[in-house]
């Protein structure tokens, strides 16, 4: 069933959740550019263990909640721990952000502005992000009335309102990390909520290292094939396999042509990453592991197996910058 969006005019509790994982000094950095704008801020710390005390002790110094996970849980499962605690404190709307989510003034202000002008037009707003992330717009269409749809929704910058957070649910804790704001933006589809971009703003962040394509000494530059390719932490890739195919047996019926895109792409990016690798073998395993556990429904944590090999990889294109 469909879920009517929320009757407030305006927001009045708009709070942040900043996720960490042994944070140092630019996260004080980050909190005191934001929290000005927010009644809240709460950090959940993910299992950083110990001699991050000072940072973690400064942090809770300038009136933010800090939340300390006893063990590393996940993107998803701090993120929840943050959105319960805003939540229980009354927050009518939460922004989800990273430890090195850096936002310029008015960037809470945009994200509502965005909101309350989606929902005047009719619209249902589910996740509202800013326009550009990372440089990359997030922008899918246009709709006749000016309204910016959103799809691909990255998680830090995300604006969502508690009366979708309690129609939908929170985020899935088992998918760990990876993907876990594109299940939350498809479960958002399904139940009629639509991805809103706030016009302009931009939040700069980086999505991995980019790595220069080369063969014969040189940088490769082929129609279709870019010369600089940006590549995740090696261990990210088992999380990005299984749960692409997770996704995809839950969502592929409904939203086909939405999630075929996405899988062609990967696919593509997949072979890349494993000519890139070394050794490459290493990075097959990761691969047939991450294939073999979404059949079985084997989600969570990554085995250290697992883990231990992907440590072993690494890239055989030089750095572009």
């Amino acid at each position: 069933s469909f879920v009517q969006p929320c009757a407030f005019v305006t927001f009045t509790a708009v709070w942040a959740v900043i996720t960490a994982f042994r944070p140092d000094s630019e996260l004080l950095t980050a909190i005191d550019a934001v929290q000005h704008q927010l009644a809240g801020v709460v950090v959940v710390d993910d299992g950083s263990g110990q001699g991050f005390e000072a940072v973690l002790d400064a942090i809770a110094a300038r009136d933010v909640t800090v939340v300390r996970l006893a063990e590393n849980s996940g993107i998803a499962a701090a993120l929840n721990a943050g959105l319960e605690y805003a939540l229980a404190q009354g927050c009518d709307a939460a922004v989800t952000f990273d430890q090195d989510s850096m936002v310029e003034p008015g960037f809470i202000g945009a994200l509502e502005q965005a909101h309350k002008a989606a929902r005047e037009r009719g619209h249902h707003p589910g996740p509202v992000v800013p326009e550009y992330f990372a440089g990359v717009s997030q922008v899918h269409s246009r709709g006749s009335d000016d309204t910016l749809f959103a799809r691909h929704s990255i998680q830090s910058g995300m604006l969502i309102d508690r009366t979708v957070l309690l129609a939908v649910g929170l985020l899935r804790e088992d998918l760990f990390i990876d993907l876990v704001d594109t299940e939350f933006e498809l479960r958002c589809h399904a139940r009629g909520f639509a991805s809103i971009a706030a016009p302009g703003l931009t939040l700069a962040h980086s999505l991995g290292r980019r790595y220069e394509r080369r063969a014969f000494g040189r940088r490769v530059s082929l129609p279709g094939i870019p010369p600089v390719v940006t590549l995740s932490t090696p261990f990210r890739y088992y999380y990005r396999v299984r749960n692409r195919i997770v996704i995809n047996r839950e969502f592929g019926r409904k939203f086909f042509g939405w999630t075929l895109r996405d899988t062609v792409l990967e696919l593509l990016h997949f072979s890349s990453v494993l000519t890139l690798a070394r050794p490459r073998g290493a990075m097959w395993s990761l691969y047939r592991a991450a294939w073999r556990d979404a059949r079985r429904g084997k989600m969570g944590r990554m085995p250290d197996g697992l883990q231990q090999l992907a440590a072993t990889i690494t890239w055989s294109a030089p750095p572009a910058d």
